[in-house]
């Protein structure tokens, strides 16, 4: 087999190899990564034979994309707070598997483990290929790859494409298993358990106020029952049926639950959600952002600090709503000192003290 030698602005190249069913090695931010499309049986079944990986092993996911770990995953509101805070980075986590992958090369297994790399190059080559199984670039029990020279000695002729970098670590990443209610360690990295551990105990909020008038009822049950899946307690203020209601009623006491620090974070829903962000945003220390996009979601997060959502029950579709609220849940402030400052004025205006920055 010719091995092909690319370079990292040889990005295309890397693409088509991998999209032809292709096995190529490039460094990460960890150690170098032997790689395969994950949605390709023929190049899944060369990765597992060049790396002669034991049935009982299933090979890790990289992916670009906190949707594309949605997709494979069954997430519980603790892994949604271990991707936040840990992805990108070092930490491949072992996660249930969700019932619904369709491209699945792996179907014996339950769990899938997965790590999306804080390395630009391989997340550009993912988000135009899709999900890549990966596993450390060595063969059987060899010690893992960490320099070019190294990774074309070892696997010149044995791959399509060798990829010339660095990579950014000595240790490969820490894997962590997540598919049960006690966490465990699987390989040992940068990242320890006493890190991930504290962080689960303060990173995001637990509590959240719902509330609907009429027009967003349907959705405001969905949603109900899926946040009480993902691990939230949620304070239900209404509506509890189809009959028609102003959406000023359910949706102060729900704005003032999140003022008050009673709930977390608050997500509404009225037809078109316009009137019941408007109402919100009339509870001091409320911001309530209308998002009928994911991408959106994303940002009013990062950047506004916003603690409730709101949402149009005859607008978008459950689908739709679900990766608002997903997208959003799982995003934090940003704290830039830009979007900080521009928050602490809006608290201004609410105080009537605007002429302190005017």
């Amino acid at each position: 087999m010719e091995t092909k030698i690319l370079k990292k602005d040889e990005l295309q190249r890397v693409v088509e190899t991998l999209k032809a069913g292709g096995l190529v090695v490039f460094p990460t931010d960890t150690v170098y990564g032997l790689a395969a499309l994950a949605k390709h049986p023929e190049a899944v079944s060369k990765l597992k034979a060049l790396k002669q990986r034991p049935e009982t092993k299933p090979l890790p996911m990289m992916v670009s994309s906190i949707d594309q770990i949605e997709s494979v995953a069954a997430l519980s509101i603790r892994d949604r707070k271990i991707i936040t805070r840990w992805m990108p980075g070092a930490l491949t986590v072992v996660f249930n598997k969700k019932s619904t992958y369709l491209d699945d090369q792996q179907k014996e297994y339950r769990t899938i483990g997965v790590r999306m790399p804080n390395d630009p190059f391989i997340l550009e080559v993912i988000n135009e290929v899709g999900p890549l199984l990966v596993s450390s670039a060595n063969l059987s029990e060899a010690e893992v790859v960490k320099d070019f020279e190294v990774a074309y000695l070892t696997f010149k002729g044995k791959v399509d494409a060798l990829v010339v970098g660095f990579s950014h670590n000595k240790l490969p990443s820490t894997v962590l298993d997540a598919s049960d209610k006690k966490l465990k360690i699987l390989r040992e990295g940068d990242i320890s358990m006493e890190e991930i551990k504290h962080d689960l105990m303060e990173y995001l909020p637990l509590t959240i106020a719902l509330a609907t008038d009429h027009g967003g009822f349907e959705l405001k049950e969905k949603l109900k029952s899926k946040l009480e899946k993902w691990g939230y307690e949620v304070m239900d203020f209404g509506s509890f049926d189809e009959d028609s209601v102003d959406y000023t009623d359910t949706i102060y006491p729900a704005a003032k639950a999140v003022a008050d620090h009673d709930a977390d974070l608050g997500i509404i829903f009225c037809g078109t959600g316009i009137g019941a962000s408007i109402a919100a945003n009339k509870v001091k220390g409320i911001r309530a952002a209308l998002v009928n996009d994911p991408g959106l979601a994303q940002v009013t997060r990062e950047h506004n600090d916003s603690n409730i959502l709101a949402m149009g029950g005859r607008v978008i579709d459950e689908e739709t709503m679900l990766k608002i609220v997903s997208k959003w849940l799982m995003t934090p402030f940003s704290d830039e000192a830009r979007h900080q400052r521009r928050i602490d004025k809006i608290k201004k205006i609410e105080e009537d003290a605007v002429d302190e920055w005017q």
